[in-house]
């Protein structure tokens, strides 16, 4: 349950990360060509949250995979996670739309889930550090027992 509830946590911030990423490519790339930010803010932003959405879904996905497994590893989660996206887009990746727009729409799945994933590792590794950090400070301030206290 704490692996589930640390991905939960990160998802806000993942989500919000994903989305300001994908409307600056958005203004930078793809409005440039058809010059107006406003006319594609909706369908940019509808992408941007369905980013996160797959890449929570594969995160939930590996949590109960490994739960039965009776692995509560929040870096094994992320990991089959990844695993479980890869292999879904490679094995769909011929068949999406076939030529370049097939290969757009898969550049663009792996770039709206990008920002995501390095958001959840970003967040694991801090919390992780943070935890270290806080047993670390636990241990210097605990008395120590000296040769009269025995």
């Amino acid at each position: 349950m704490e692996t589930m509830r640390r991905f939960l946590a990160l998802t806000p911030v993942a989500l919000g990360v994903t989305a300001v990423a994908y409307v600056i490519y958005y203004a930078y790339v793809i409005a440039d060509f058809s010059g107006s930010i406003a006319s594609g803010a909706g369908s940019t932003l509808v992408v941007a949250l369905v980013g996160p959405a797959v890449v929570l879904t594969a995160v939930l996905i590996a949590v109960g995979l490994l739960r039965l497994m009776r692995v509560s590893n929040a870096w094994a989660a992320l990991g089959l996670g990844l695993g479980l996206v890869a292999v879904v887009l490679w094995a769909s990746s011929p068949s999406i739309g076939g030529g370049e727009w097939g290969m757009l729409i898969y550049e663009v799945a792996i770039g709206v889930q990008l920002p995501t994933w390095l958001t959840f590792a970003v967040g694991l590794l801090v919390g992780d550090l943070r935890d270290r950090a806080a047993r670390n400070r636990a241990g210097r301030t605990a008395p120590m027992a000296t040769s009269g206290d025995l």
